[in-house]
């Protein structure tokens, strides 16, 4: 099978890896320009970009894939089937008809739920026990086409998004696989979205990455690790941001301020409003990650010290 791979993030380098390895004919790697990145703001290629120049991939960096240059080139290449993972960009209806089998996307939700571009981390925010990974057929709706195959995956209660991102893209480069091998032998199984049970997963706003203390531990603690490693969960002392990287929550509960730090045996504990939450990773404005027992020697927060509000004036 000829295909037309598009992607760009980390999340789509083991499908990339995957479809190379197991026989199909990658015809091109399409994937955004080189962007300037980090500090420095050095401009590099995209994760995709750079391991399809490992492979030895014929690769395309248009500005805009929708474009009638663009579409009259994918249809000269004449791909069979589109693939999509972690790309970015919607897809015109006129791209889309080119291929035989069409376009289909890999999503790490269990679709119809959190469609839209953050599913992992709001799927942590939320507490969910359980998610997976969907291949479904591209159409002209957000994360609304067809389901042509799912896989269930349970989440461990301190999994990061970082954590869960690495997990869920391994098993959806083999699910992707067995798909693509099921629609070239035109066993697949589609199955219609219910839309009665979609639920969306819109981008993570700045506002919704600051702590809040009044909230119980367990929402504290997946806030954190929905938005670890990046971008990273907020919080105030002494006046300054930094970020919350990695927490757990402790079994023990004492009778605190929110915010509250307590000092046990050098580790960093927090009081909330319903139950105590153990700071493992942060990382200072301008600083670099360092434990909570680092923390609390470098900084020594003193008896009844706290985390501030997000606009608390210290």
């Amino acid at each position: 099978m000829r295909i037309a791979f598009f992607g760009s993030g980390s999340f789509a380098l083991p499908s990339l890896s995957a479809l190379n390895r197991s026989g199909f004919e990658l015809i091109a790697v399409i994937t955004p320009l080189p962007q300037p990145q980090g500090r420095g703001l050095k401009v590099l290629p995209t994760p995709v970009a750079a391991l399809a120049a490992d492979l030895g991939l014929p690769t395309f960096n248009p500005d805009n894939p929708n474009t009638k240059h663009f579409i009259d080139m994918i249809r000269n290449l004449a791909p069979e089937c589109g693939v999509v993972v972690d790309y970015g960009y919607i897809l015109k209806p006129e791209l889309l008809a080119i291929p035989v089998y069409g376009f289909i996307n890999l999503h790490p939700s269990l679709l119809p739920r959190y469609r839209g571009p953050a599913p992992i981390p709001r799927q942590l925010m939320d507490g969910c026990e359980k998610t997976g990974v969907t291949v479904f057929q591209i159409d002209a709706g957000i994360d609304t086409g067809d389901i042509l195959k799912q896989l269930e995956i349970p989440v461990g209660p301190d999994e990061t998004a970082g954590e869960l991102t690495q997990r869920l893209a391994v098993a959806g480069a083999d699910l992707l696989c067995q798909t693509l091998q099921q629609l070239q032998s035109n066993t697949v199984c589609r199955q219609p979205q219910n839309p009665a049970l979609a639920t969306s997963a819109p981008k993570i706003a700045k506002s919704e990455r600051w702590i809040n203390w009044n909230k119980p531990a367990p929402a504290i603690h997946n806030l954190i690790r929905a938005l670890s490693p990046f971008p990273g969960a907020l919080a105030k002392f002494r006046g300054r941001p930094l970020l919350i990287v990695r927490s757990r929550l402790l079994p023990a509960s004492i009778s605190a301020p929110p915010g509250t730090i307590i000092r046990e045996q050098q580790n960093l504990t927090v009081a909330t409003a319903n139950g105590l939450i153990q700071i493992l990773q942060l990382k200072p404005a301008g600083g670099k990650l360092i434990s909570g027992t680092d923390f609390i020697n470098g900084y020594r927060p003193q008896p009844n010290e706290r985390f501030e509000a997000k606009d608390e004036k210290k």
